[in-house]
């Protein structure tokens, strides 16, 4: 193994530990380890940081492929925030299959106004952190597995689905065990998780150079 594989895997590691810490601020904070607002000044903004140096070191170190798996995945992910959001939203509006806005309900945690309701900021800042959580996982995808057929992002995308189902977010709103009591957020939560996975794994498979997982050397 190289030394320059081995600076790649371990940038790899770091930019997957910073990767996971937005999705997990949501659960953490719902299970009353720290209030958001603290979370996302000591934790949240430290990771947006730390990935933006681990991809100014990959594209200055020649890392092209460590390069290219952040910002395809990043990208990948956006866009099937987009899928994942169009359910959630049609879901929400014309159903009733949803509890809330979930980007309205991080905005207000996110600048402390649970009390007060949404603003614009919150908002604004509630649909940015959204929209990064899938990036991030996006990012994580390509980190991992590289470019694969599309159905493992579904299946990535549907643990991650019933990982939020298990969360305690769903439990702080008191909707029974995975919203059974409301039947159609779980419904909601497996569609749209299954466009989100569905336009992951496509734009993967078309964007990520190769197909090598994290420790391989790639092909």
């Amino acid at each position: 193994m190289t030394r320059k594989t081995i600076i790649e895997i371990g940038l790899s590691l770091v930019a997957l530990l910073m990767a996971g810490m937005s999705p997990n601020l949501f659960p953490a904070a719902q299970a009353g380890i720290a209030p958001m607002p603290e979370m996302a000044r000591w934790l949240l903004l430290p990771s947006i940081a730390v990935l933006a140096i681990v991809f100014v070191l990959a594209a200055a170190g020649g890392l092209d492929r460590l390069k290219n798996r952040l910002l395809m995945g990043a990208l990948a992910g956006l866009v099937a925030t987009v899928g994942l959001e169009v359910v959630r939203i049609i879901s929400f509006r014309a159903f009733g299959g949803m509890p809330g806005s979930m980007p309205e309900l991080l905005g207000v945690l996110l600048t402390n106004r649970f009390m007060l309701g949404p603003s614009v900021t919150s908002n604004i800042l509630g649909w940015a952190y959204h929209f990064w959580n899938g990036a991030c996982f996006g990012m994580i995808f390509a980190l991992v597995f590289g470019r694969k057929p599309f159905w493992w992002a579904v299946i990535y995308a549907e643990a991650i689905g019933v990982g939020f189902l298990l969360s305690p977010a769903v439990r702080s709103m008191g909707i029974g065990f995975m919203g059974s009591q409301m039947p159609g957020m779980p419904i909601t939560v497996f569609l749209a998780h299954l466009v989100f996975g569905t336009i992951l794994g496509l734009l993967c498979a078309k964007w990520i150079r190769d197909k090598g997982w994290l420790l391989s050397r790639g092909q």
